[in-house]
């Protein structure tokens, strides 16, 4: 495991918005919650649990937006914000408000490598919401199951 100088960094499809994420996660994951499933428009999203201190959002045309899920509609009662890029559509984290914001789940597609896709810096030691997988899509090797979230 890389020490807390390590750095990863990644951009909207518009490169509009860079995020530097230090250190490592806490945890990575898949999330196959139906929520997941329609911000990604595929079958689930991986995403990494970063302390939100240790995450800095550089925006210098504002184009960060956020959508507020209703608590009501989350399924650990508190809401959820989702931050995306306004201009090109790009999601890029959530914050569970569960956590007051000082935890933010990155999704783990903007990010670059010079080894390949982004979503391969942090291999999913969970998968969430197994309930809702896809018929299509077999368990990651490896990784705890858990019907709902952790």
């Amino acid at each position: 495991m890389a020490s807390n100088s390590t750095q990863y960094q990644g951009a909207c499809i518009c490169k509009s918005i860079h995020i530097t994420l230090q250190g490592e996660p806490v945890k990575a994951m898949a999330c196959h919650c139906i929520d997941c499933q329609k911000s990604a428009g595929g079958p689930y999203q991986t995403c990494a649990i970063y302390d939100t201190q240790n995450m800095t959002v550089d925006d210098p045309s504002n184009n960060l937006k956020k959508y507020v899920f209703p608590k009501e509609t989350v399924g650990s009662g508190h809401e959820k914000h989702k931050f995306f890029c306004g201009a090109c559509g790009t999601h890029l984290y959530n914050q569970p408000m569960k956590h007051n914001g000082e935890k933010s789940v990155i999704k783990t597609g903007f990010l670059d490598s010079a080894d390949g896709p982004g979503v391969n810096l942090f291999e999913p030691m969970g998968e969430l919401f197994t309930k809702d997988r896809a018929s299509f899509v077999a368990p990651i090797q490896g990784a705890k199951q858990f019907e709902r979230g952790f």
